[in-house]
């Protein structure tokens, strides 16, 4: 049930990132470990500038790209429409997480992609705010929406918390 939620979820994010919208039958809109698991690479990286980091993050992660992993902030991470961090936190295991990460940045890519969308679509990367230890990085899409990437910083590491999209 929850997979199949996330995956209705990932096909939605994506169209909003390409500029579709569903339709009603009369035509009108419808309206972890902490840190992931895996290597810490992160953690020992010196922090990069924010907007850079956000960039790196969401491009691996819509390239289908599992090295970005570790970019995340698994176990509170918010998208639009979902708490994939609250699905994450009930997994038994670092297998089962493991496998949630990995299916996770999979499917987002593909459902991207089967929306027409590319990365190419992303324009005009920009540090918006910073309030203690979370900025927040701008980009604007195709759509002309602006979608917000969420870094925080913890120990020391820098990792993508949320992603919304107005």
């Amino acid at each position: 049930m929850k997979r199949s939620l996330l995956l209705l979820w990932l096909a939605a994010i994506c169209c909003a990132f390409a500029g579709c919208a569903a339709k009603n039958h009369n035509g009108n809109s419808a309206a972890t470990g902490a840190g992931g698991g895996g290597n810490n690479a992160t953690a020992s990286a010196p922090a990069k500038a924010d907007a850079v980091f956000a960039r790196e993050a969401v491009e691996g992660l819509l390239n289908g790209d599992t090295a970005v992993a570790d970019a995340f902030d698994w176990e509170n991470l918010k998208v639009p429409g979902a708490d994939a961090g609250e699905a994450y936190r009930e997994l038994p295991d670092d297998e089962n997480r493991v496998g949630f990460r990995e299916g996770f940045i999979e499917k987002f890519s593909e459902s991207f992609k089967a929306s027409g969308a590319s990365v190419g679509d992303l324009k005009n990367w920009r540090e918006e705010s910073k309030q203690g230890e979370t900025a927040i990085v701008a980009v604007d899409t195709v759509t002309g929406k602006t979608m917000r990437v969420f870094v925080v910083r913890r120990e020391g590491r820098q990792q993508v918390s949320e992603l919304t999209i107005e």
